[in-house]
Protein backbone atom coordinates (compact mmCIF):
# COMPACT_ATOMS: atom_id res chain seq x y z
CA UNK A 1 0.00 0.00 0.00
CA UNK A 2 1.16 3.53 -0.69
CA UNK A 3 0.00 7.05 0.12
CA UNK A 4 1.24 10.07 -1.86
CA UNK A 5 0.45 13.30 -0.04
CA UNK A 6 1.83 16.61 -1.31
CA UNK A 7 5.52 15.74 -1.92
CA UNK A 8 5.70 12.85 0.56
CA UNK A 9 5.33 9.16 -0.20
CA UNK A 10 4.53 6.59 2.49
CA UNK A 11 4.45 2.88 1.77
CA UNK A 12 3.56 0.12 4.16
CA UNK A 13 0.70 -1.99 5.39
CA UNK A 14 -2.91 -0.95 5.91
CA UNK A 15 -4.83 -3.05 8.43
CA UNK A 16 -8.63 -2.92 8.53
CA UNK A 17 -10.38 -4.52 11.50
CA UNK A 18 -14.20 -4.70 11.74
CA UNK A 19 -15.44 -3.86 15.25
CA UNK A 20 -19.21 -4.35 15.00
CA UNK A 21 -20.58 -0.88 14.18
CA UNK A 22 -17.18 0.51 13.16
CA UNK A 23 -13.89 -0.31 11.44
CA UNK A 24 -10.44 0.43 12.87
CA UNK A 25 -7.85 1.31 10.20
CA UNK A 26 -4.12 1.36 10.94
CA UNK A 27 -1.42 2.30 8.45
CA UNK A 28 2.22 1.52 9.31
CA UNK A 29 5.43 1.58 7.26
CA UNK A 30 7.53 -1.51 6.54
CA UNK A 31 9.85 -0.41 9.36
CA UNK A 32 6.97 -0.26 11.86
CA UNK A 33 6.40 3.50 12.03
CA UNK A 34 2.72 4.27 12.61
CA UNK A 35 1.36 6.78 10.07
CA UNK A 36 -2.26 6.89 11.21
CA UNK A 37 -4.76 4.99 13.35
CA UNK A 38 -8.40 5.91 12.78
CA UNK A 39 -11.83 4.47 13.51
CA UNK A 40 -14.69 4.81 11.02
CA UNK A 41 -18.40 4.53 11.77
CA UNK A 42 -21.29 3.62 9.49
CA UNK A 43 -22.86 7.03 10.25
CA UNK A 44 -19.98 8.74 8.38
CA UNK A 45 -18.26 9.90 11.55
CA UNK A 46 -14.66 9.00 12.31
CA UNK A 47 -12.25 9.25 15.21
CA UNK A 48 -8.51 9.88 14.95
CA UNK A 49 -6.57 7.80 17.47
CA UNK A 50 -3.20 8.85 16.04
CA UNK A 51 -1.80 10.69 13.02
CA UNK A 52 1.83 11.34 12.11
CA UNK A 53 2.65 15.02 12.62
CA UNK A 54 3.64 15.52 8.96
CA UNK A 55 0.12 14.46 7.87
CA UNK A 56 -1.79 15.95 10.79
CA UNK A 57 -3.48 18.77 8.87
CA UNK A 58 -7.18 19.44 9.05
CA UNK A 59 -7.67 19.08 5.27
CA UNK A 60 -5.71 15.81 5.11
CA UNK A 61 -7.51 14.30 8.13
CA UNK A 62 -10.90 15.24 6.66
CA UNK A 63 -9.96 13.81 3.25
CA UNK A 64 -8.65 10.55 4.77
CA UNK A 65 -11.78 10.27 6.90
CA UNK A 66 -14.11 10.81 3.95
CA UNK A 67 -12.08 8.47 1.70
CA UNK A 68 -12.00 5.56 4.11
CA UNK A 69 -15.65 6.01 5.11
CA UNK A 70 -16.69 5.96 1.45
CA UNK A 71 -14.48 2.95 0.72
CA UNK A 72 -15.79 0.96 3.72
CA UNK A 73 -19.46 2.00 3.51
CA UNK A 74 -20.15 2.46 -0.23
CA UNK A 75 -23.87 3.19 -0.09
CA UNK A 76 -25.25 5.25 2.81
CA UNK A 77 -27.96 3.71 4.96
CA UNK A 78 -29.83 6.98 5.24
CA UNK A 79 -30.31 9.64 2.63
CA UNK A 80 -31.86 9.78 -0.81
CA UNK A 81 -30.75 7.13 -3.29
CA UNK A 82 -31.64 6.73 -6.93
CA UNK A 83 -30.83 3.67 -9.08
CA UNK A 84 -29.97 4.34 -12.72
CA UNK A 85 -28.62 2.32 -15.64
CA UNK A 86 -25.77 3.66 -17.80
CA UNK A 87 -26.68 3.90 -21.47
CA UNK A 88 -24.53 1.75 -23.73
CA UNK A 89 -22.81 -0.35 -21.05
CA UNK A 90 -25.85 -1.29 -18.98
CA UNK A 91 -23.95 -0.80 -15.72
CA UNK A 92 -26.06 -0.06 -12.68
CA UNK A 93 -25.28 3.24 -10.92
CA UNK A 94 -26.56 4.13 -7.47
CA UNK A 95 -26.70 7.88 -6.90
CA UNK A 96 -27.02 9.16 -3.35
CA UNK A 97 -26.70 12.48 -1.55
CA UNK A 98 -25.41 13.23 1.92
CA UNK A 99 -23.83 16.15 3.77
CA UNK A 100 -20.51 15.67 1.87
CA UNK A 101 -22.05 15.94 -1.61
CA UNK A 102 -23.29 13.47 -4.20
CA UNK A 103 -21.81 10.01 -4.64
CA UNK A 104 -22.12 7.66 -7.58
CA UNK A 105 -21.55 3.95 -7.02
CA UNK A 106 -21.03 1.90 -10.20
CA UNK A 107 -21.88 -1.78 -9.86
CA UNK A 108 -20.30 -4.41 -12.12
CA UNK A 109 -23.20 -6.17 -13.88
CA UNK A 110 -21.35 -9.52 -14.03
CA UNK A 111 -20.10 -9.77 -10.43
CA UNK A 112 -22.56 -7.52 -8.58
CA UNK A 113 -19.56 -5.86 -6.86
CA UNK A 114 -18.64 -2.18 -6.69
CA UNK A 115 -16.35 -1.09 -9.57
CA UNK A 116 -16.07 2.62 -8.93
CA UNK A 117 -17.13 5.32 -6.48
CA UNK A 118 -17.20 8.99 -7.41
CA UNK A 119 -17.88 11.83 -4.98
CA UNK A 120 -18.78 15.19 -6.47
CA UNK A 121 -19.00 18.62 -4.91
CA UNK A 122 -21.06 21.58 -6.00
CA UNK A 123 -19.28 22.05 -9.35
CA UNK A 124 -16.56 19.41 -9.80
CA UNK A 125 -15.55 15.83 -9.03
CA UNK A 126 -13.74 15.63 -5.72
CA UNK A 127 -12.82 11.98 -5.42
CA UNK A 128 -12.61 8.77 -7.41
CA UNK A 129 -12.22 5.28 -5.90
CA UNK A 130 -11.62 2.40 -8.32
CA UNK A 131 -11.76 -1.26 -7.31
CA UNK A 132 -9.71 -3.71 -9.40
CA UNK A 133 -10.23 -7.49 -9.25
CA UNK A 134 -8.70 -10.26 -11.32
CA UNK A 135 -10.85 -12.98 -9.76
CA UNK A 136 -14.19 -11.17 -9.80
CA UNK A 137 -14.50 -11.58 -6.02
CA UNK A 138 -12.78 -9.32 -3.48
CA UNK A 139 -10.74 -6.45 -4.95
CA UNK A 140 -7.03 -7.09 -5.51
CA UNK A 141 -6.27 -3.39 -5.45
CA UNK A 142 -7.99 -0.07 -4.80
CA UNK A 143 -6.94 3.32 -6.15
CA UNK A 144 -8.18 6.47 -4.41
CA UNK A 145 -7.55 9.70 -6.35
CA UNK A 146 -8.41 13.29 -5.45
CA UNK A 147 -9.05 16.03 -7.98
CA UNK A 148 -8.56 19.05 -5.72
CA UNK A 149 -5.96 17.78 -3.21
CA UNK A 150 -2.55 16.23 -3.87
CA UNK A 151 -3.53 12.95 -2.24
CA UNK A 152 -3.43 9.53 -3.90
CA UNK A 153 -3.79 6.19 -2.10
CA UNK A 154 -3.01 2.86 -3.76
CA UNK A 155 -3.96 -0.26 -1.80
CA UNK A 156 -2.89 -3.73 -2.88
CA UNK A 157 -4.20 -6.90 -1.23
CA UNK A 158 -1.54 -9.21 0.20
CA UNK A 159 -1.70 -12.87 -0.77
CA UNK A 160 -3.45 -15.11 1.74
CA UNK A 161 -0.45 -17.46 1.81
Amino acid sequence: SAIDIFRNNYSGLLFIKPLGDSHRVLFITETGIKIFDMEFFRTGDFRVHYCLEAMNRKSVIKALGNDMTLMLYNIPENGKTKIMQEKGTGKMIIKSKDSNGTRYCTINDKTGKVDELIRTGAFTNKLNIRFFSTSGEEPDSILISHYNLKLKIHLTKLNDN
